[in-house]
C-alpha cells in the first residue's frame, strides 16, 4: 500500500514533538460531526380476496363456473361481481446515506489567511501562532508554566494524482501511524464535513517522548491535495479542550473570506 507522508511524519510528529517541546501546531480546517444513517422503507404487498372470483387483473373479472351456473338454471338473472383489488403499494428507494455533518463553529476569535489564499480559519483570540516544520501554520492555547500546550495545525500534502481516494489516504494513513507509534490506539473514526468535503475524523492515543498523548486528526482530499488538521492535547487534558478543537475546524474554508 502506497504510504503518504501526511498522517505519517509531519502531521503527526509536528504535532506531537510540538507538544513536548512547547512549540503549537498549526491551525486546523472545519470538521464535522458524526455521520448520519438513511432510514430505509420495507413494504410488503397482501393477496386481494374476492368473494366470487378472483380477478384476472385489475378491473376484470373470471367467467362464473361450477356452483354458480347451477344456481343460474333457477334465477331469471344471477349477477356475478368480483372484489376490486386492493392498491399495490410503490416501493420507495431509499434515500442516499449521507456522509456527515459539519461542526459547531467558533463564535469569536481570530481569523487566521494563508498568505497564499489556499485556506483560512478562526483561532480562539488569546492562542498564539508559532513555529513547526512540516506544517504549513501552527498555534498553541495559553498553558500555565511547565505546563503542555494544546496544539492545532495544517499540513497539506501533493498526491500523486487527483485519483487517490479519501479511503485509500484514510488506510495508508492508519498503517503509517501504527508504524511510527508502538502503543498507537485508535479511539474512534468517523464520517465527516469540512467545508463541503467528505472528511474523516480520527482520535488516537500515543506515547511521545515518554507522555501519553490523545491527538485528533481530520483530513480530506481536494482534486490532488490532501488537507490534514491534526489537533493535540496531554491525554488528561483533551477532553477540556475537544469542543474547542471541533470549533475550530468548524470555521475552516478553502480559499480565504
Amino acid at each position: 500500500m502506497r504510504r503518504w507522508r501526511a498522517l505519517a511524519l509531519p502531521a503527526l510528529l509536528v504535532t506531537l514533538l510540538a507538544l513536548m517541546t512547547g512549540c503549537s501546531l498549526g491551525s486546523s480546517p472545519k470538521p464535522a460531526a458524526t455521520a448520519t444513517t438513511a432510514v430505509s422503507s420495507q413494504l410488503s404487498s397482501t393477496p386481494i380476496a374476492t368473494t366470487a372470483a378472483s380477478p384476472a387483473s385489475a378491473g376484470s373479472a373470471t367467467p362464473v363456473t361450477g356452483a354458480a351456473v347451477a344456481s343460474a338454471a333457477s334465477a331469471s338473472q344471477v349477477t356475478v361481481t368480483a372484489t376490486a383489488p386492493k392498491p399495490t403499494a410503490t416501493r420507495v428507494p431509499a434515500s442516499p446515506t449521507p456522509w456527515g455533518s459539519p461542526l459547531p463553529t467558533l463564535a469569536a476569535g481570530q481569523q487566521y489567511q494563508d498568505p497564499q489564499a489556499r485556506f483560512s480559519f478562526t483561532i480562539p483570540g488569546n492562542w498564539s501562532q508559532v513555529q513547526a516544520a512540516g506544517a504549513e501554520v501552527a498555534f498553541q492555547s495559553p498553558a500555565p508554566q511547565g505546563g503542555v500546550p494544546a496544539t492545532v495545525n495544517v499540513v497539506l500534502e501533493k498526491l500523486p494524482s487527483a485519483s487517490v481516494s479519501l479511503d485509500d489516504y484514510n488506510q495508508a494513513g492508519e498503517a503509517n501511524l501504527k508504524q511510527q507509534f508502538p502503543d498507537y490506539k485508535q479511539i474512534s473514526l468517523s464520517k465527516v464535513i469540512v467545508d463541503g468535503h467528505p472528511a474523516y475524523k480520527r482520535l488516537y492515543t500515543a506515547t511521545i517522548a515518554g507522555r501519553l498523548l490523545e491527538l485528533q486528526q481530520v483530513y480530506f482530499i481536494d482534486h490532488d491535495t490532501a488537507y490534514v488538521i491534526s489537533c493535540g492535547a496531554t491525554q488528561d487534558t483533551f477532553a477540556t479542550y475537544a469542543p474547542v478543537f471541533d470549533q475550530i475546524t468548524g470555521t475552516f474554508h478553502l480559499g480565504v473570506q
